[in-house]
């Protein structure tokens, strides 16, 4: 009875479903991999379910458990290796009960290479010459702790050349902080730091500049959106000194319409602007100066943006900052739209939506507006989707039979968003919803229902806004039908991050960092049919950066040289922290690479590889939108129509009163503090908290009056990365103070303004004495309409609140940074500067390059040495000249370091189309022989070598030749075929060539040749510079014989051995031409000719030598001027070698390879011909 009892039990189980998998479709190297197992009320007691990673059909990650019956839980298999390799990556997933098999499937997994984030922080976005560069790196696992690794640095200039690299580098909790100074004459442009961590490479750039940092800031405020009653559109334009005072000066504001298509014409205003000034720009007349030449012409309702554009000019100096912002048209006064709202409907669940009303002037509602109401008009309909719907919500109602329609009325909060929730009736197939608040209105439309076999629907919503990391939240869960209890997971960058069953309608979870920056929560159950019935929910998540560390200073606002702390307090002993604080006019120039919120978020981002699906229509669609890979053999609802879709879902302080005044007598100015010490970057400090979690800095603030800007970061092995959300400034001030405004730089020799700014922010008038101390570094030129002044001394007086500029004319007269030192004194208080100048030598520069080959080749460690002779022509500047040199271990290196750059895209006429497409077939070889070929070089090559060969097709000719202009040329030239050919049989290893292209191509150049062998040009050569310059039969035929020596398979054996023949003979009678000659015994190696050698022989008796060189010279290049050799001479060298190499004489070559790599210029290319 028993063993019958039991078999029923058997048969009844097989009814219903039993299992379902659910697992993310990526893997990622240094993440688990976590699969989700439900067994169903109808699965065998006990289930071992086995997980198993497949890479290129060898198992390498497995791991198995034992599940319970009418559960819910996950299998975690093994992380993957950090340095996992892609490849074709599988999941097997396999349940067994008592010796069967339950269930077993198999989906392939997307290798995901992004596994850590590395952080490049700069102390500063822009660095003068001879500067320090300060930078951090920062790596982290994607739940923001810390990643240690070592890992290699490389800092190249504009030119990618490598200046300075470290290697292993393995920092302290994963930051690694160094310091790279700039030489005294750096190339100036964008400079880049490449941290390559597990072979993958992080740039971050920063650029090298003669700059001189702005003093004062330009903002320009204005509403988002102008209404279109609106006469003017209004703004506030705002200028201020980095020390937080107002700027005196001339504000110039343009306003124009911003359009595409024509030439706009612009009112300009000009005002005067103390800190700041109003400004208006009249819309209309704006837009009759525009009306005539619109393309809208009459078109009344088409409104432009208007851009505006302040340029505020400072009264002292004439030094101007300017600032822009864009205002849009809006139609009304007020915006209203759905920010979110369900893109399907469920039935008898509820619709809901979040409504946002704000004023297109991006104030804030005031509370009389707050008092109207939202009005919000629903329409249900039971009629499926059709286009009549489109139109009209009035005229609807005659056309369709079932309409249902609720008005809702809304009162707005504060900050004017509206959780709008109405029930959906259990029949509605189409719904329409209005929003409308005073003369605004939006509308949306749902046209699709959500398909489920048994009508069972689910809904999660959350009613929590900003949801942070830490802190809990509520969601709530809804049904049409009765729910025992439902299953959770909980995914974000794509991986399970928590799981768990509940059986309320509510339920809170408390999200961690590693949930940043955005989690999926995806709720299921089967239901008494065996359907799975499921929602999902998208919410942001904040991750906590800024409770981890606080900063503060002592003081808000300080004196020059002023002793002042800063604070630091974080959360978890043992912490490496990152302090950096900046002046703040080196922030003007551009955003330093800092670390902070928002680029943490942004690098967070990185890690969803996201697909958003237009809509999800069925349970599968939404494990799919989760991106979840599902096995099941419970009822899963396909989506009808199926998107995988790439695109988004439309979805004035008185300050200084307090200064001490000396009240008896004037004060003793006897030992006036000097201020020297006007550094951009302060303080850039790498520390540890021991046990304790405070540190306090003693600092002495430098002499520049500014603002300082602290930031910082810290990490933690619990506690992970944390930043600072705001920075803390640091005002430095005092009330009497002079500015020297002194150019980048300036020439030796050449008379220049010393302008001095005395700023006097006293209660009274000053009378103020500027003495310029006298130097021999330069000469004060003396003004004459002055009598009894001296010539470095002058006296003016300054308003209270105001400033005025003294100038001295004087004339540097030694290199390098020379010292200024000015003094101001006034009855009441004093003020003294020293600041350096940069001079440089006169004249223009010249540059001379010579390459040394040192030879390092055997086994012991050795030491060579070479001497290097320079001249300087008798009329070099004094003091002008410098030499910089470069090593590398490999013998193309400058030229190869270049070589991304040689990558060109082809272009141009059909010579003109070969001679960018050469060069990329060369870089690939070379790079590929060397092991230094990137992936990111390899794809911009051969997009280019297709793009090229595509277009060289254009010039092909219905003959199989090719020409400069193709069919419109009289004829095909034989010379520029052979090079075509040639090119394009070494480019098939990289891109598809069409055989028969190259085949007549090539029957072509054979017809063209006579009995004896030779070929001859029926076309002509637009570059002759290409040919050598040297275009005579011999070459012509020399250059075909090796172009058509590339062919694999022997193939024009005949023609070959025929123009072989007339080569031998040629050589025979006697070839005087060395160019010509080093052609032909290229072709005759190539084609192992028995004269080959002799030919070789008679090349190298004609070779100049010098030391350990060997080159040659033809006539041409004897009388150039010029002391780089012709590319002539070179192409000649270069042949020459290569006949070395193919007759196996490498070792007599290495003489020539010597010269060759001495002709380099100074970027380490060679002048060539082709």
């Amino acid at each position: 009875v028993r063993f019958f009892l039991l078999f029923l039990l058997c048969s009844s189980a097989a009814a219903g479903p039993t299992f379902l998998v659910a697992v993310p479709w990526n893997i990622r190297p240094g993440a688990n991999l976590t699969v989700g197992v439900a067994l169903l009320p109808d699965s065998p007691a006990q289930v071992t379910v086995k997980g198993e990673v497949i890479r290129d059909n060898e198992t390498i990650l497995s791991r198995e458990m034992v599940f319970e019956k009418d559960t819910f839980g996950t299998l975690v298999l093994p992380v993957l290796p950090l340095n996992s390799a892609s490849g074709n990556y599988e999941l097997l997933v396999e349940g067994r009960a008592d010796g069967r098999r339950i269930f077993s499937n198999r989906t392939s997994l997307m290798y995901m290479s992004k596994s850590t984030s590395v952080f490049i922080q700069t102390d500063k976005s822009m660095y003068k010459p001879g500067q320090d560069v300060l930078f951090r790196i920062v790596t982290v696992y994607p739940d923001l702790k810390p990643y240690k690794v070592s890992l290699n640095i490389y800092i190249r200039d504009p030119r990618k050349k490598l200046i300075q690299q470290w290697l292993m580098e393995e920092g302290d909790l994963g930051v690694v902080s160094k310091k790279f100074q700039l030489s005294m004459n750096p190339p100036l442009g964008d400079w880049s730091i490449e941290v390559e961590v597990n072979g993958q490479v992080h740039y971050q750039r920063f650029k090298v500049m003669e700059y001189v940092l702005p003093k004062f800031d330009v903002m320009i405020s204005t509403p988002l959106y102008y209404s279109l009653r609106d006469e003017d559109v209004t703004g506030v334009v705002s200028a201020k000194y980095t020390y937080g005072k107002p700027v005196k000066g001339i504000v110039t504001v343009t306003c124009l319409s911003v359009s595409y298509w024509t030439n706009k014409r612009n009112i300009t205003t000009t005002m005067e602007i103390n800190g700041s000034v109003n400004v208006t720009c009249n819309k209309l007349m704006l837009q009759n100066l525009n009306a005539e030449q619109s393309w809208h012409q009459g078109d009344s309702d088409y409104i432009e943006p208007i851009e505006m554009i302040a340029v505020v000019t400072e009264s002292l100096t004439g030094i101007s900052q300017n600032s822009s912002t864009i205002i849009f048209p809006k139609q009304s006064d007020y915006f209203i739209e759905f920010l979110d709202y369900s893109r399907v409907i469920k039935p008898s669940l509820n619709f809901i939506a979040t409504l946002k009303v704000s004023r297109s002037d991006s104030s804030q509602l005031t509370a009389e507006e707050r008092q109207n109401l939202v009005t919000i008009t629903a329409q249900q309909s039971d009629l499926l989707f059709h286009h009549s719907s489109l139109s009209h919500l009035e005229n609807e109602a005659t056309e369709e039979r079932n309409l249902t329609v609720h008005v809702l009325n809304y009162t707005v909060p504060e900050n004017g968003v509206i959780d709008v929730e109405f029930p959906i009736l259990s029949d509605t197939k189409t719904l329409r919803v209005q929003a409308e608040f005073l003369s605004s209105k939006t509308d949306i439309g749902v046209y699709d229902v959500f398909s489920s076999p048994s009508h069972t629907y689910l809904q999660v919503k959350t009613k929590s806004q900003d949801i942070k990391a830490g802190i809990p939240f509520e969601l709530s869960i809804a049904s049409n039908k009765p729910v025992r209890e439902y299953h959770y997971l909980v995914l974000s960058k794509e991986q399970i991050m928590a799981f768990g069953t509940k059986a309320t309608e509510t339920f809170t979870l408390t999200a961690e960092n590693s949930w940043a920056p955005l989690i999926s929560i995806l709720v299921f159950y089967v239901d008494e049919l065996g359907v799975v019935v499921n929602d999902a929910l998208t919410v942001p998540i904040q991750p906590a950066l800024d409770d981890k560390i606080k900063i503060s200073w002592s003081k808000d606002k300080v004196k020059p040289s002023e002793k002042v702390s800063l604070k630091i307090s974080t959360t978890e002993p043992g912490s490496v922290i990152g302090l950096s604080v900046i002046d703040k006019s080196a922030k003007l120039l551009g955003e330093s690479s800092d670390i902070t919120e928002e680029s943490i978020l942004h690098e967070l981002n990185l890690y969803s590889t996201v697909q958003y699906f237009p809509l999800v229509r069925g349970s599968f669609g939404v494990f799919q939108k989760c991106s979840l890979w599902v096995s099941t053999d419970a009822v899963l609802e396909e989506d009808k129509e199926h998107f995988l879709y790439g695109g988004m879902i439309p979805i004035e302080d008185g300050f200084g009163d307090d200064m001490p005044v000396s009240k008896n007598g004037p004060p003793d100015f006897s030992n006036i503090y000097v201020r020297t010490h006007f550094p951009e970057t302060w303080l850039w400090v790498d520390t540890k908290t021991r046990s304790d979690t405070e540190t306090t800095m003693d600092a002495i603030v430098p002499d520049t009056i500014t603002s300082w800007v602290a930031s910082a970061f810290v990490i933690s092995e619990t506690g992970g990365l944390g930043v600072t959300t705001a920075p803390v400034e640091l005002e430095v001030f005092q009330p009497f103070f002079i500015f020297l405004n002194l150019p980048y730089s300036v020439i030796r020799g050449e008379q220049f303004i010393l302008e001095v700014n005395i700023f006097n922010y006293l209660k009274e008038e000053a009378e103020v004495t500027v003495i310029l101390d006298m130097n021999d570094a330069f000469e004060i030129m003396l003004t004459s309409n002055e009598i009894n002044a001296t010539a470095n001394q002058q006296s003016i007086s300054v308003p209270s609140e105001d400033g005025k500029t003294i100038q001295f004319p004087i004339k540097p007269k030694q290199l390098g940074e020379i010292p200024i030192k000015v003094t101001a004194i006034s009855s009441a208080a004093s003020d003294a500067v020293i600041q350096k100048v940069l001079v440089k030598a006169e004249g223009l520069e010249q540059t001379y390059s010579q390459t040394v080959l040192l030879d390092l080749t055997g086994n012991k460690r050795q030491a060579v040495s070479k001497t290097l002779e320079f001249t300087f022509p008798s009329d070099v500047v004094s003091d002008s000249e410098r030499v910089q040199v470069t090593a590398v271990g490999d013998l193309l290196g400058p030229s190869i370091n270049g070589l991304s750059s040689l990558i060109k895209m082809p272009y141009g006429c059909g010579e003109q189309n070969m001679i960018n497409f050469a060069p990329n077939v060369y870089v690939l070889q070379y790079l590929i022989k060397t092991r230094q070929l990137r992936e990111d070089i390899r794809s911009k090559a051969v997009s280019f070598l297709r793009k090229g060969y595509q277009r060289e097709l254009l010039f092909q000719r219905d003959d199989g030749s090719f020409s400069a202009f193709g069919n419109e040329d009289p004829s095909g030239s034989t010379w520029l075929s052979a090079f075509v050919l040639r090119c394009f049989l070494q480019a098939r290893p990289f891109i598809d060539i069409d055989e028969d292209v190259l085949m007549d191509t090539a029957k072509w150049i054979v017809r063209h040749q006579k009995l004896n062998g030779e070929f001859q040009e029926p076309g002509k050569v637009l570059h002759s510079d290409l040919q050598g310059g040297t275009n005579n039969p011999i070459t012509l035929t020399a250059y075909i014989v090796s172009s058509l020596l590339g062919f694999p398979d022997k193939q024009h054996a005949y023609a070959i051995k025929t123009a072989t023949n007339f080569l031998e003979d040629k050589l025979g009678e006697g070839i005087s031409d060395n160019y010509t000659l080093a052609l032909v015994t290229y072709a005759l190696s190539w084609a192992k000719s028995t004269r080959a050698k002799e030919a070789l022989n008679m090349l190298n008796q004609r070779a100049e030598r010098q030391g350990e060189f060997r080159f040659w010279v033809t006539p041409a290049s004897e009388i150039s001027d010029s002391w780089q050799p012709r590319s002539i001479d070179i192409e000649l060298a270069a042949y020459a070698l290569l006949s070395h190499f193919h007759q196996d004489r490498i070792a007599e070559g290495i003489p020539i390879m010597k010269w060759l790599s001495h002709q380099r210029n100074p970027l380490g290319g060679f002048s060539s011909t082709q």
